[in-house]
Formats: C-alpha cells, structure tokens, sequence
C-alpha cells in the first residue's frame, strides 16, 4: 500500500506543478481554459469554476490543460474567440507552452536546496582527514608518486582538512600542489587530474579507506547464491590479498571463471568459490554485492546548501544527458530504461526510507521531466516550440496536415516508448531479464 500511495503522490505533484505552469500563463495570457485534469481518461470526480472543469481523471499517467482553440482546424465562437490560444502571438504561445517544463525545473530547483538543509546522508570518510587508503595503478596519483599511507595536508599551499575539500579541489583544479606527510616529513607532489572521456569529471585515482565490506547482496547474482551475506569481508580472491574495495572491484570486474575467495565472517575465515556473471550492458563481470557505506547527516544553512543544491541539479541534469548519449551510441542497453512500475518501485523504498529521500525523488523526477519535455520532438513542449520557432522564422504557421503528422509521429513513438518501458518492468519484476 505504501508503494501505490507513494507512486500516486509522486506522480501526482509532478504532473500537476507541470500542468500548473501551462494554466497560470494561459490565464495570465488571456486563453481560455476548457479542463484542467490530472490524469487521463474516464473522470472521477470534477468541480466546474468559471470557464474552467476541474478533473481528476482515471489513469494516473499524466494531465492536460485544454485551451480554447487549441486543436488544429478547431471552430471557436465568436463569444471566446478572443480567448482563442490559436489566436494569440507566437511568442504566447511559445510561453504557455514553455511554462510546464519549465515550472518542473523551478521545482526541482526548490525542493534540492530544502533537502540538504534537512540533511542528506553523506560517506563519512568525507570528514576525515585525507590520507591515502588506495592509489590506482597507472592513474594521476600513482603517476605523480603517491602511495597508500600519505596523507595530504595541503593544496597549493591551503590546508585541506578533510576529504570533501580535497575532491571539490581536485574537481576544479587542473594541476595542483600538494603538500604531503610521510614518514614524519613533508613533501611537495604536482598531481594533473585527469578527465573522464565519458562524464568530463576530473578525478585523481587516490581514495580513502574503503575495507572490502559487503554491505549488500543482490538477487539473481552468484554472490547470493554462493552464500555471501552484509557484513562478510573479503579477505582475498584466487590467492591475491584484498584490502580495499577498489581492489576487489578490479579483481572481479575483468574477468569470469570461477574464483576462489577467502572470506571473514565473526572472526573466522572460510572460502567460497564464485563464477561472476557477465554485466552485458556494463560489459563487466560482477558477482552482485554493494559495499557498505558509513554514513553521518549532514545538515547546511541556506545559502550553503543553495550552492549545494543548484550543484547537484547540474550534476543530475549532466548525468541525464550522459544516459541518453549512451543509450544513442549503445553504450547503454534499452532494457535499463524504467517506465511507471519502477517508478513505483522506487517510491514505495524512498517513501520508507524517509521524507529526504522521497523529496530527493520527486526532485530528481521532476528535473528530468522537465528537461525531457524541452526537447524538440513532436507532441512533447519542446516539440512545439519548434514549431512555433519555424512559424517566427517564415512568417506564418506551419500547414495542418504537417502539424497533425507530426503529432501522429510523435504519439507513435511515445506509445513505442512506454510499451518497451512497460515491458522491461514486468520483465525485470519477474527476474526473467
């Protein structure tokens, strides 16, 4: 029950903040609105104020705003032609469409602020000092001369006290100086980040100490099966001691075949022998588990988190566009897209885990759908202010047939859409993907 609720209520304030943008510029604008419905299909309950029908309609799967003289070839009386959305400039047009999206990303914008001053779970090696646990081979750090055991006390000559100020600065920074302790002597270190080809983030190679903790074991996978469970320790996999999760990660991800691992469990050490499983999307082996995390809350004042916030809405929206680049070169695999039953899913397990983790949800949402509906395809917003972009340029609209085949285009490829969605829920349900 949880999860319908949750789902419902997510859904819900997301499609309404949207169609809320589309009415209040409508109205400001002079159009006349016919419905406003929260859902499609059969009514459930209605009021008519005004001019306008309030609905909350069956299928919880969106809304809509009808407008005066919004449908192509639509016959508008004389008594509300001036009302008519057909009838208003390009540039009104333009903005009442614009307005849904773009009241999902003001909202979106709001909520990640509140979020991090209600406190977000954080890693609490963020807090610490920053002292080497693990150094990648043949990364920056290794390259530059660090090893597990240093600990960094400067950067360019400022103090760094904990590890949440060294990777904003290793984010930022091109080349860096590092002031470094060990053996009871400081040493200076130039370290060059280097840049992800995929994502564009700079990164180090150096990590803090992260023991090889299983923290969680995944469905499906041969961890489980093999009889690993939270809290076991890795001590070694095929003779090769393991000390950090980073190790573990690259001993398991490289290859298949079985695999002798050395685990502790309650202070006594056994063995296991496990065969991972080819991640075909990820093109990596995996044998199912998740590390455990420690972690504190974290809690920021205003103006702290409203950076907080806008820096997570950017990180967020170019993880978005890192999806959708991998899902068109086929980096990515369509079967990792969800549609409403993962949704639903994932709400029901925010609902439960608190009210920051569901606001961080519709948040999420909410930014997604609204940069999703600026993207210029046919019968998503963006789709129209393509079109009335076309109209600006040559001066008049564009011809009825072209508008309707469009939208007919468009209305096939979001029904394709949700159909594969639809599939890969059930499917992924079912544990037969």
């Amino acid at each position: 029950m949880t999860t319908v609720i949750s789902f419902v209520v997510v859904l819900g304030v997301l499609i309404f903040i949207h169609e809320l943008g589309h009415f209040a510029v409508a109205k400001w604008r002079g159009v006349g609105v016919e419905r406003f419905s929260l859902g499609f299909g059969p009514k459930i309950f209605g009021v008519k104020k005004g001019e306008t029908e309030y609905l909350i309609s069956l299928l919880p799967l969106g809304g809509y705003v009808k407008m005066v003289g919004e449908a192509p070839g639509e016959d508008v009386s004389d008594e509300v032609k001036n009302k008519s959305f057909a009838g208003k400039s390009v540039f009104t047009r333009g903005a009442i469409v614009a307005a849904g999206p773009l009241m999902n990303l003001v909202l979106a914008a709001f909520l990640l602020p509140i979020i991090f001053m209600l406190g977000i779970q954080a890693p609490a090696y963020l807090d610490k000092p920053v002292v080497a646990g693990f150094v990648a081979p043949d990364e920056p750090a290794a390259k530059a001369g660090i090893r597990a055991g240093d600990a960094i006390t400067a950067v360019d000559g400022k103090k760094i006290k904990d590890w949440e100020e060294f990777l904003e600065t290793v984010e930022l920074e091109k080349t860096v100086k590092l002031t470094v302790r060990r053996d009871n002597a400081d040493i200076e270190i130039m370290l060059t980040p280097a840049s992800s080809k995929e994502t564009a983030e700079r990164y180090a190679g150096i990590y803090p100490a992260l023991p090889p903790v299983i923290g969680g074991v995944n469905d499906g996978y041969p961890a489980k099966e093999a009889g690993l469970r939270p809290g076991d320790m890795i001590m070694s996999v095929d003779g090769k001691p393991v000390g950090h999760w980073a190790e573990l990660e690259d001993l398991v991800h490289k290859s298949g075949g079985k695999k002798v691992f050395v685990v502790e469990r309650d202070g006594k050490a056994f063995t296991l022998e496990i065969t991972p499983k080819l991640n075909k999307d990820m093109n990596v082996y995996l044998i199912g588990v998740t590390r455990k995390v420690d972690t504190v809350t974290r809690r920021y004042g205003f103006f702290q988190a409203t950076v907080k916030g806008i820096s997570a809405g950017v990180e967020m929206t170019g993880r978005l566009f890192e999806v959708i680049k991998g899902l068109v070169i086929g980096k990515y695999s369509i079967k990792t897209l969800g549609g409403p039953l993962m949704i639903a899913q994932v709400a029901g397990k925010a609902a439960k885990a608190g009210a920051v983790d569901l606001l961080t949800l519709v948040a999420f949402l909410s930014l997604q759908l609204g940069v999703i509906n600026l993207f210029p395809i046919p019968v998503l917003d963006g789709g129209h202010i393509l079109f009335y972009a076309i109209e600006l340029i040559k001066g008049k609209p564009l011809s009825e047939r072209f508008m309707v085949i469009a939208q007919q285009v468009g209305i096939a490829l979001l029904v394709g859409l949700m159909l594969l969605v639809t599939y890969n829920d059930i499917f992924r349900i079912i544990g037969k993907m």
